[in-house]
């Protein structure tokens, strides 16, 4: 009897090592969970658009700015003056152009006296009351007028093209001038601020990084035999390595990773690894999980923090 018992005891054990391993390896292998996990935001690095010394830095770093807060001032003096010049360029250019409209009255108004000339003195030539020559004169008055109204005309081409230029350079130093003043184009936080007042700021440098408030999401990294019990709209239960706990959803499914087995070769031809390993990792797919709004803590989420999140069915 005691032996039975014992033959049973370890049946049911063997029985429920095998169903407890079944249950263990589906849901390490299977279930929709994982511990690769990050907290994502999206981060705006500001840059200066002109050149110059930094004249007010009006953020610390960590602080939360609202979008179009003013962040940094560049030295405005240098683009002032700039402004300044291009108003006057604009003056002497319309000027210019006033004196070729004028040109081409007086130059009218002459080709018209010319030809009123010509015309009387073609009707005496008719009558031989004078010369062929003196008719001759008259008509190359006529040419001579009629090549100055041309050139007048030309010219106030061209002076008008010099106060179209002139506009424009006028717009371009005004718009460098607002650039000198830099503002946030979201609401967020500054973070790791490097740049102190009285750095020079080259064109293009970036000046600081301000990471949307707005933008935070959950980043999950599963493993691919996972990826047919993830739908996009499921719901998530995310757990933050420091403690929080709170809810998402399955917002979208990446639709391609690096292949690192098959490198572009020469020509751009595939250049595949010709060595084959026997044990093969499931490739990581990440997944994005949009945090649930009314979340209460949303505000002290913190990016690149780790996060473990299980997708429910």
């Amino acid at each position: 009897m005691k032996k039975f018992v014992a033959q049973a005891s370890t049946l049911v054990i063997v029985a429920l090592a095998l169903i407890l391993g079944w249950f263990a390896w589906e849901h390490y292998t299977r279930a929709p969970w994982t511990r690769d996990a990050r907290v994502r935001a999206d981060v705006v690095t500001l840059s200066a658009d002109v050149a110059g010394r930094i004249v007010a830095l009006r953020v610390a770093d960590n602080q939360h700015v609202e979008k179009g807060e003013l962040l940094l001032e560049i030295d405005p003096d240098r683009y002032a003056l700039a402004v300044e010049h291009a108003r006057r360029a604009i003056e002497v250019a319309r000027a210019s152009e006033g004196l070729a409209q004028a040109a081409i009255i007086a130059s009218q108004a002459s080709l018209k006296q010319r030809q009123s000339e010509e015309l009387r003195r073609r009707t005496l030539k008719q009558t031989a009351a004078i010369s062929g020559e003196e008719w001759e004169k008259a008509s190359t008055d006529v040419a001579v007028a009629q090549a100055e109204l041309m050139r007048g005309q030309a010219n106030l081409s061209l002076a008008s093209a010099n106060v179209q230029l002139a506009t424009a350079a006028l717009t371009q130093a005004e718009l460098d001038l607002q650039r000198t003043r830099i503002y946030a184009p979201v609401s967020g936080y500054v973070t790791n601020l490097l740049t102190r007042q009285g750095d020079y700021a080259s064109a293009g440098g970036p000046l600081l990084a301000l990471v949307d408030s707005s933008s935070f999401y959950v980043s999950g990294y599963f493993e691919e035999t996972k990826l047919p019990r993830i739908q996009i709209g499921n719901s998530v239960q995310i757990a933050l390595m420091s403690g929080e706990h709170f809810e998402g959803k399955v917002q979208s499914i990446a639709y391609a990773i690096t292949d690192r087995e098959n490198a572009p070769g020469s020509r751009l031809l595939a250049n595949v690894n010709p060595s084959y390993t026997w044990v093969k990792l499931a490739q990581r797919i990440p997944v994005r999980i949009e945090i649930d709004p009314g979340y209460a803590g949303k505000d002290n989420l913190r990016a690149g923090t780790t996060a473990t999140v299980t997708v429910r069915q």
